[in-house]
């Protein structure tokens, strides 16, 4: 396996903190750093909800999205590790989205009425999904597909990339 690029940060690692809450009170600071301000991709903002998420009211709700899984969103009360893990990855991954050597793919698709952009950084596993708004973009959610997942997402790139659309 070849090493990741310069650009990626370190993982958060449970080891280094002295349990999950721990390792979740890191993760959240980072996560707020990272969204003091909007990074763009393709030339829009890419904006995140602050307001309090309904399972936890001290967190942002874009964070809270991003470090649970669950419906309804009430039933996210707890974190998962290996998604805490890698927050630190999700702006880096976003600023440098057009590194071409880093092994990003880049595709749109739609679930029900909304329109969003795959970004998945294939070489680490690590997806970020966007919703695309009127005039930016909001960070829906990341994290590490399964081997079910990470087929059906092979599969909507290469469908992408057949209709000779770029993003």
């Amino acid at each position: 396996m070849s090493s990741p690029p310069a650009w990626l940060p370190q993982a958060l690692a449970l080891v280094n903190f002295p349990d999950l809450n721990g390792l979740e009170a890191a993760a959240y600071s980072h996560f707020q750093t990272d969204w003091a301000t909007h990074p763009t991709f393709r030339g829009d903002e890419v904006r995140v909800h602050r307001h309090p998420h309904l399972a936890n009211s001290n967190r942002w709700n874009t964070y809270w999205h991003c470090v649970t899984e669950g419906e309804p969103e009430t039933t996210r009360t707890t974190p998962i590790q290996d998604r805490l893990e890698r927050i630190p990855w999700t702006r880096p991954v976003i600023d440098n989205e057009t590194d071409t050597n880093s092994g990003i793919k880049v595709w749109a698709n739609v679930r029900g009425r909304d329109q969003h952009v795959c970004v998945w950084f294939e070489p680490e596993n690590y997806l970020i999904v966007l919703k695309i708004a009127r005039n930016h973009f909001i960070l829906k959610t990341t994290y590490r597909p399964q081997s079910n997942r990470r087929a059906q997402l092979h599969r909507d790139y290469t469908t992408w990339k057949k209709t000779g659309r770029e993003f």
